[in-house]
């Protein structure tokens, strides 16, 4: 049977989707072609077609999954148990725990949304914005019970967002820190800092 085996439509697709993902974050959305995509799924070009009816919607799909799930998981731990201080952490650890299986779409959502048209930028921007204001609310409960000190809110959602979507930049799952030690190194930086209440103690010394 040509093209390696004829497959499920929805298989076939999602195999298309899983190897733009790969493709883009290599090269970037500009630099990838369909040519390329085919070769890596095993199939001819023209059959990415009959799935999509370009390279700038499957980029559309990609990031639409990674914005959508984000948004969701960051919704679902907001409204999660606890006080507010560990409902927050509970928002950064599950950003952080995404980024190991979703590193390379994280990386396509942030650098190639440009390249979506000004309606998917939008939607990508209002999800965007939903995030962060549902970190500026669990702010305003936290300062409202006492356990975090007065402070610029967007500055605050703003900090804490930039140091979790910069992690793809630098972050080796591969490494000497696995997701759930850097999201303990990260938790403690943003809510104890990096400095030590008594310097003769050796609290928080490095490894």
């Amino acid at each position: 049977m040509s093209e390696r085996r004829r497959l499920q439509p929805e298989i076939r697709r999602q195999q298309i989707l899983d190897a733009a993902i790969h493709l883009f974050y290599q090269v970037g959305f500009e630099a990838a072609s369909l040519r390329d995509l085919a070769s890596r799924v095993g199939i001819n070009k023209a059959t990415i077609y009959h799935y999509f009816e370009s390279k700038e919607e499957i980029l559309s799909h990609i990031i639409g999954e990674v914005g959508q799930q984000l948004l969701e998981g960051v919704v679902d731990a907001a409204r999660g148990p606890g006080d507010p201080v560990q409902v927050l952490e509970a928002m950064v650890r599950f950003q952080i725990g995404y980024l190991e299986a979703h590193l390379e779409g994280i990386k396509v959502l942030v650098e190639e949304k440009k390249s979506l048209r000004a309606d998917l930028r939008a939607r990508v921007r209002s999800e965007e914005t939903e995030i962060f204001r549902r970190y500026k609310d669990v702010l305003v409960r936290c300062q409202e019970a006492g356990t975090v000190r007065r402070s610029h809110l967007a500055t605050s959602a703003f900090a804490i967002l930039g140091q979790i979507n910069w992690l793809y930049q630098w972050y080796k799952p591969d490494g000497t820190l696995s997701t759930g030690e850097l999201a303990d190194e990260i938790v403690a930086i943003l809510f104890r800092g990096l400095l030590v209440s008594d310097p003769t103690s050796g609290e928080g010394a490095g490894r």
